[in-house]
């Protein structure tokens, strides 16, 4: 009993006891945007990072279904970045969407054709991570990058609203097709 007690706390100690020190949000933090067909639509972002310095290198919408597309504006060369505690970064960076400037995560085009409902997914944000910042004048991509490839994930969601026709425009349709009889019984 005694060893299984020591076994435990020794693994407990071994075992790391913070929360991930990296994390992203998005904005709206409930990840649904919504628009009609032929809108573009995006997410905003805040991403905070703790320890050592993150560089985004890419993001992505994953889907089950495409009615539309994603543009990534976060890893655009304008939009570079460093996340994190210590000289040459900041430990939170956040960007509101915005499509004339190309700012947020980035943008989605939803299809002319596609139908009311609302897709689900998530932004896949990728990272490398490094020990020094990018911004240091000592930094060395060599003996200074930790890891590679890194990922974090938000689910996202994108409803889309069909635009209704309006009943003036019934009744337009319906007076032309009144005045077509007409005219068709006349010429009878």
């Amino acid at each position: 009993m005694i060893k299984c007690v020591i076994l435990l706390t020794s693994l407990l100690l071994i075992l790391p006891t913070s929360q991930a020190s990296t994390s992203l949000q998005l904005e709206p933090t409930t990840g649904l945007i919504e628009g009609e067909p032929g809108d573009t639509v995006g997410w905003g972002f805040l991403l905070t990072n703790t320890e050592n310095f993150l560089v985004v290198t890419g993001a992505e919408f994953q889907s089950s279904t495409t009615h539309g597309t994603f543009t990534d504006f976060i890893s655009a060369p304008e939009n570079f970045f460093v996340v994190g505690s210590g000289t040459g970064a900041s430990s939170a960076w956040g960007q509101t969407f915005d499509f004339a400037n190309q700012t947020g995560i980035g943008s989605f085009r939803i299809a002319s054709d596609a139908a009311q409902g609302t897709i689900f997914g998530q932004i896949v944000l990728t990272y490398d991570l490094f020990a020094r910042s990018p911004f240091n004048p000592l930094f060395d991509p060599d003996t200074d990058t930790l890891a590679n490839g890194n990922f974090l994930t938000a689910n996202a969601f994108i409803k889309i609203n069909t635009v209704p026709i309006p009943p003036a425009v019934w009744l337009f349709g319906s007076a032309l097709a009144g005045l077509g009889l007409i005219g068709k019984r006349r010429r009878i």
